[in-house]
């Protein structure tokens, strides 16, 4: 090995090492787990419990993990404040957080937002695609087994969870939860599994996709404009599958500022579809919220309130 390849190793194994979140309230368990699906990925199981766990502990599998907890480790020095939210919470804090970080370590790169995207990326709704080159191009370079993480989710992970606290995972008590692309691949968890999965907080839901002309010229920062071909399939996707879903709970909010300005008129098709179906879901507008964690943190224990309610 090089001097420079040596360095680099060294480097990169400090940056790791020093990259755990630190939580000021409850309990944090740093893990990196090795997938065959989509490769080595950071795990933080948080509990704001201390890890007592019981027949009435709820398991939630949160997206974007490293934006949770500590905004020191934040490429925006944002974080969604979760330790300290339950700090100064009375109500239900036997909750499990299984918190995966993203493939966007950066949060700003352009090669991390691609592999974000096609991870989070609901695969199974490209078949109520129109049959174009847009189509074409997803199921090319989205729909691919390493970017399968739906598949990790469920068929890695959560064994893994079952098996280290020595519990079975069901729609009884376990949830999914994660903004934007996170919020979007949490309705396809709950969609897709059902059984596995009670409730999904979907926060500021990216509905509105991305151009592939758009995501070339992502990092000349151009405007994303509405992909109404994706937005139509998402559509499809969800009426179709809605029977899958039973006695689940989803909550869903958008704001009214930057990229959150986007979503109201695709939220207010999928509010129509979860209210001709009868489901329990709630969907809330904020005013003057924009994309961001610092946002997302204001609107979360109430999410929680609703996800969980008995």
């Amino acid at each position: 090995m090089s001097f420079k390849n040596i360095f680099l190793f060294i480097f990169f194994s400090i940056s790791f090492l020093f990259s755990d979140s630190k939580v000021i309230y409850g309990s944090i368990e740093h893990l990196e787990f090795h997938s065959d699906i989509i490769g080595k990925r950071k795990v933080e199981i948080y509990s704001p419990n201390n890890f007592i766990v019981d027949n009435k502990t709820i398991f939630i599998f949160a997206q974007d993990g490293q934006t949770l907890f500590d905004s020191s480790k934040t490429w925006n020095n944002q974080e969604w404040r979760i330790d300290e939210i339950f700090s100064m919470r009375e109500a239900n804090k036997n909750i499990i957080f299984i918190a995966v970080h993203s493939a966007n370590i950066s949060g700003d790169g352009f090669y991390d937002n691609t592999l974000r995207y096609a991870e989070y990326f609901p695969k199974q709704s490209l078949e109520y695609f129109d049959k174009n080159i847009k189509t074409f191009i997803y199921k090319k370079f989205i729909d691919r087994k390493k970017f399968d993480y739906l598949s990790f989710i469920v068929n890695e992970l959560k064994p893994f969870i079952e098996n280290k606290y020595n519990v079975n995972l069901d729609k009884s008590n376990t949830g999914i939860l994660g903004a934007s692309m996170g919020g979007l691949f949490s309705l396809n968890a709950l969609i897709e599994y059902p059984d596995i999965f009670g409730f999904a907080g979907c926060f500021s839901v990216h509905w509105i996709g991305i151009k592939p002309l758009d995501y070339f010229l992502l990092p000349f920062r151009i405007k994303v404009t509405e992909d109404k071909d994706l937005v139509k399939g998402l559509i499809s996707y969800v009426d179709s599958n809605i029977d899958n879903l039973d006695d689940h709970r989803l909550y869903f909010d958008f704001g009214t500022e930057g990229l959150d300005q986007y979503y109201s008129q695709p939220q207010k098709k999928m509010d129509k579809i979860f209210t001709d179906n009868k489901k329990t879901y709630k969907t809330l507008k904020f005013d003057g919220h924009s994309h961001e964690e610092k946002y997302w943190s204001l609107r979360f224990e109430d999410a929680i309130d609703f996800l969980i309610a008995e």
